[in-house]
């Protein structure tokens, strides 16, 4: 099951090819979340000025339980994407490391306690 993903952009115009683009780079998310149910990326423009933080990219990732979010900001909007992408995929990351810390944790409670009763 592949997760939909939902581009949005707020204050220009979206154009087909960065909207492809977009979705190609959130596509790189899929491996990581496995169990997600939609990715929903908004570009927005915060200034009309052009500077280097200029646009900002957000994700949203709708997961069973609490989601997972994150903005990043940059000059151009799929410069914005690719850091939001990085961002997330280390979050992601992040939050598996201590899912599997909590359960390699609760194994060594477990047989240390199997062994003080073996001992009593």
């Amino acid at each position: 099951m592949s997760m939909s993903i939902l581009v949005h952009a707020e204050g220009f115009r979206l154009r087909d090819d960065l909207k492809e683009k977009t979705i190609a780079k959130v596509e790189r998310l899929e491996p990581h979340v496995v169990r997600a149910l939609r990715a929903r990326v908004t570009l927005r423009r915060v200034s009309m000025r052009p500077s280097d933080r200029q646009f900002e990219a957000a994700i949203l990732i709708e997961v069973p339980g609490n989601d997972i979010s994150a903005t990043q900001k940059a000059a151009e909007p799929l410069d914005a994407v690719d850091k939001l992408v990085e961002k997330a995929a280390q979050l992601l990351r992040k939050q598996k490391t201590a899912k599997l810390s909590r359960r390699t944790t609760e194994k060594l409670g477990e047989s240390e306690l199997k062994l003080a009763e073996a001992l009593s």
